[in-house]
Protein backbone atom coordinates (compact mmCIF):
# COMPACT_ATOMS: atom_id res chain seq x y z
CA UNK A 1 0.00 0.00 0.00
CA UNK A 2 3.01 2.91 1.08
CA UNK A 3 4.45 1.89 -2.39
CA UNK A 4 1.21 2.56 -4.11
CA UNK A 5 0.98 6.04 -2.89
CA UNK A 6 4.65 6.89 -2.72
CA UNK A 7 4.39 7.15 1.43
CA UNK A 8 7.07 5.72 3.67
CA UNK A 9 5.87 2.37 4.88
CA UNK A 10 7.05 3.59 8.85
CA UNK A 11 4.65 6.40 8.54
CA UNK A 12 1.99 4.35 7.38
CA UNK A 13 2.53 2.17 10.31
CA UNK A 14 2.27 4.81 13.17
CA UNK A 15 -0.82 6.20 10.76
CA UNK A 16 -2.24 2.83 11.99
CA UNK A 17 -0.78 2.98 15.47
CA UNK A 18 -2.25 5.74 16.17
CA UNK A 19 -6.21 5.19 14.76
CA UNK A 20 -5.93 1.75 17.01
CA UNK A 21 -4.96 3.75 20.12
CA UNK A 22 -7.25 6.95 19.69
CA UNK A 23 -9.60 6.61 16.75
CA UNK A 24 -10.71 8.42 13.61
CA UNK A 25 -9.96 12.15 16.05
CA UNK A 26 -5.83 10.87 16.04
CA UNK A 27 -5.75 11.29 12.01
CA UNK A 28 -7.61 14.43 11.59
CA UNK A 29 -5.22 17.92 11.46
CA UNK A 30 -4.04 19.41 14.70
CA UNK A 31 -2.47 22.31 15.53
CA UNK A 32 1.19 22.35 15.32
CA UNK A 33 3.97 24.87 17.17
CA UNK A 34 4.39 26.03 20.28
CA UNK A 35 1.55 28.42 21.49
CA UNK A 36 2.43 31.75 21.73
CA UNK A 37 3.20 33.37 24.90
CA UNK A 38 1.16 36.73 24.54
CA UNK A 39 -1.47 36.33 27.06
CA UNK A 40 -4.82 38.39 26.30
CA UNK A 41 -6.40 39.75 29.28
CA UNK A 42 -10.16 39.14 30.26
CA UNK A 43 -11.02 42.31 28.93
CA UNK A 44 -9.31 42.12 25.64
CA UNK A 45 -11.30 38.77 25.15
CA UNK A 46 -14.52 40.36 26.09
CA UNK A 47 -13.86 43.42 23.91
CA UNK A 48 -13.11 40.86 21.17
CA UNK A 49 -16.21 38.74 21.62
CA UNK A 50 -18.57 41.90 22.08
CA UNK A 51 -17.12 43.32 18.22
CA UNK A 52 -19.26 42.37 15.29
CA UNK A 53 -17.93 41.24 12.08
CA UNK A 54 -18.39 44.59 10.76
CA UNK A 55 -16.67 46.25 12.87
CA UNK A 56 -13.18 44.01 13.10
CA UNK A 57 -13.47 43.91 9.16
CA UNK A 58 -13.43 47.97 9.23
CA UNK A 59 -10.78 48.25 11.69
CA UNK A 60 -9.02 46.03 9.43
CA UNK A 61 -9.49 47.97 6.56
CA UNK A 62 -8.09 51.02 8.33
CA UNK A 63 -5.42 49.38 9.50
CA UNK A 64 -4.21 48.11 5.89
CA UNK A 65 -4.68 51.62 4.49
CA UNK A 66 -2.31 52.91 7.20
CA UNK A 67 0.70 50.81 6.20
CA UNK A 68 -0.20 51.12 2.38
CA UNK A 69 -0.23 55.26 3.26
CA UNK A 70 3.70 54.61 5.13
CA UNK A 71 4.58 52.19 2.06
CA UNK A 72 3.82 54.91 -0.55
CA UNK A 73 5.38 57.92 1.94
CA UNK A 74 8.54 55.13 2.25
CA UNK A 75 8.85 54.80 -1.97
CA UNK A 76 8.34 58.05 -2.62
CA UNK A 77 11.20 59.42 -0.10
CA UNK A 78 13.52 56.89 -1.49
CA UNK A 79 12.46 57.87 -4.96
CA UNK A 80 13.44 61.70 -3.90
CA UNK A 81 16.76 60.12 -2.04
CA UNK A 82 17.35 58.50 -5.62
CA UNK A 83 16.73 61.75 -7.60
CA UNK A 84 18.77 64.07 -5.47
CA UNK A 85 22.13 61.52 -4.48
CA UNK A 86 21.87 59.46 -7.63
CA UNK A 87 22.36 55.74 -7.55
CA UNK A 88 23.93 53.85 -4.59
CA UNK A 89 26.06 51.52 -6.58
CA UNK A 90 29.15 53.69 -8.51
CA UNK A 91 29.28 53.51 -12.33
CA UNK A 92 32.43 51.83 -14.17
CA UNK A 93 34.99 53.07 -13.29
CA UNK A 94 37.82 54.10 -16.27
CA UNK A 95 40.77 52.42 -16.87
Amino acid sequence: MSARFDILAAQVSAWRTQFKRDGITALKPHPKGRPSKVKRTKKQIRQLANKSEVEQLKEELAKKNQELYNTKLERDLLKKSLSLFGPSKPGRKPK
